[in-house]
């Protein structure tokens, strides 16, 4: 009897085999023997999966590592920030304003404005003194 050879506890229930606790067979990475491939075929069950493992992605007439694939919310939130700085320093750099410069040419505006009214004789604010 397979069930014994391999130690498996079986009953018969109505005429039938029921194997009555539950029983890892085979692990992954094990070397199926004769008698499990036998009791297995016995049982139709076909202890292998199909599928498939990425290893190279092509994209564009590109290849990129796998790693690609793993990138998170906190990697992607710095290298957008990371991006929109740049945006930010050519658009102030060649003077066409955009909204990523715009914080920043406000900013350079009040520190001229600030810079002219220092070196004014009669005019005074809180800000403004040196």
């Amino acid at each position: 009897n397979f069930f014994q050879v391999l130690q498996i506890p079986t009953k018969i229930v109505k005429g039938q085999i029921e194997i009555t606790t539950p029983v890892n067979l085979i692990k992954a990475g094990d070397k199926v023997g004769s008698s499990e491939a036998a009791l297995l075929q016995k049982l139709n069950i076909r202890p292998f999966s199909y599928g498939l493992s990425i290893d190279i992605v092509f994209d564009h007439g590109s290849f990129f590592s796998v790693k690609v694939l793993d990138i998170d919310e906190a990697y992607l939130t710095s290298m957008f920030s990371f991006a929109l700085s740049k945006v930010a320093a050519i658009s102030l750099q060649v003077g066409y304003p955009t909204q990523a410069s715009l914080p920043h040419s406000i900013g350079n505006a009040f520190r001229s404005l600030v810079a002219v009214t220092v070196n004014l004789d009669n005019y005074t604010h809180t800000h403004t003194t040196p």
